[in-house]
C-alpha cells in the first residue's frame, strides 16, 4: 500500500489537536469515530506512541476475533489513522518529500522507535483496486479484510492494558505461556492434545523464515524499514485455522505467536523505552 503525495495529511489549524488521516477509497466500520475517540487520551497522554490506526495487516476474516482488542504494533499500517498536534509539528515541514507518506512514515529516523496502537478487527477497510504504489500486491490481502460490524461502546472499554510497561510485562507472558511448536504438524499435534484454547508459538531467526513461515500460516510476509507487517518487538500474531488429522477434523481461531528466540524478545521487551 501506497500513496503519493496528493494524498498528504491536511495541516492541523492552530486549534486542531488531532487529525484522522482516510484515502477516498477507503470504507469505516460502524466505531470507526468513537474507536479513535476513545485512544485519543492514550496517543496524547504516551510520549511512546506515534499513531492509532484503524487497520491491521492481519486482519482477514480467518486471522482475527475479538472485536475490542487492542494491540501496541512497531509497524505503521496506515489505511485510517490518526496523528496529534505534537507529531505535525515535529515533521510537518519535511513531510514526506518523495510523495509515498506511509513508507516514509516507517522510516527509523523519522519513527524514532515510536509505536502504534491498532485493532485485532480492522476498522478500515480498502475497496481501491487501481493505482497506489503497491500496484494492488496485496488483492488477496486486502479483498478479505473483515471489517468490524460489532456495536463496541468504546466509551465503557478500560484501555490501561495499553500503558507500555503493564502492555509488554503482560504481552511477553503471554508469549512465554504459548506452546512451542515448528511446522504445521507440530500445530496439528498440540491442537489435538491441548484443543482449541491453546496458544501457539513459532520461532524465526531470519526474514526468510519469517517469510517461509507467514506463508505456510496465510499472513502477510513481507517486512518494511526492518519490521514485519503488525510486529512489535518482533512479535506477529494471528488466528489461524489447524487441521487435526487424526480426529479429521478443523479448529479455528487459534492464537500463534510468531517469534524471534526468546532470549531475543526478552531483550527487545526490556530494552524498549
Amino acid at each position: 500500500q501506497g500513496d503519493r503525495g496528493d494524498s498528504a495529511a491536511p495541516p492541523p489549524t492552530h486549534e486542531t489537536q488531532r487529525v484522522i488521516v482516510l484515502e477516498e477509497d477507503i470504507d469505516i466500520a460502524p466505531d470507526f469515530f468513537s474507536y479513535f475517540g476513545r485512544t485519543a487520551t492514550l496517543l496524547d497522554s504516551d510520549p511512546d506512541l506515534y499513531a492509532v490506526s484503524a487497520f491491521n495487516d492481519n486482519g482477514q476474516a480467518l486471522h482475527v476475533s475479538d472485536h475490542t482488542r487492542l494491540l501496541r504494533s512497531d509497524f505503521f499500517p496506515g489505511l485510517g489513522w490518526m496523528m496529534n498536534r505534537d507529531l505535525w509539528m515535529e515533521i510537518g515541514e519535511r513531510w514526506a518529500p518523495n510523495g509515498y507518506w506511509d513508507d516514509w512514515l516507517r522510516d527509523p529516523d523519522i519513527r524514532k522507535g515510536r509505536q502504534v496502537i491498532r485493532p485485532e478487527v480492522c476498522r478500515s477497510y480498502h475497496f481501491g483496486r487501481d493505482g497506489g504504489a503497491s500496484k494492488n500486491i496485496f488483492k488477496k490481502f486486502l479483498d478479505n479484510i473483515d471489517l468490524n460490524q460489532a456495536n463496541v461502546l468504546w466509551s465503557e472499554i478500560d484501555l490501561s492494558y495499553l500503558d507500555r510497561q503493564t502492555y509488554d510485562a503482560n504481552y511477553l507472558k503471554q508469549v512465554e505461556r504459548a506452546t512451542p511448536v515448528k511446522g504445521m504438524a507440530g500445530i496439528s499435534v498440540a491442537a489435538a492434545e491441548a484443543g482449541e484454547n491453546v496458544e501457539l508459538r513459532i520461532e524465526y531467526k531470519s526474514q526468510k523464515k519469517f517469510t517461509t513461515i507467514a506463508t505456510m500460516l496465510k499472513i502477510m510476509g513481507d517486512e518494511k524499514a526492518g519490521v514485519p507487517r503488525t510486529a512489535y518487538a518482533g512479535v506477529v500474531e494471528a488466528r489461524i485455522k489447524v487441521t487435526v488429522f487424526e480426529e479429521k477434523k478443523e479448529v479455528e481461531k487459534i492464537k500463534i505467536y510468531v517469534t524471534p528466540p526468546m532470549d531475543i524478545l526478552r531483550q527487545n521487551l526490556s530494552g524498549k523505552k
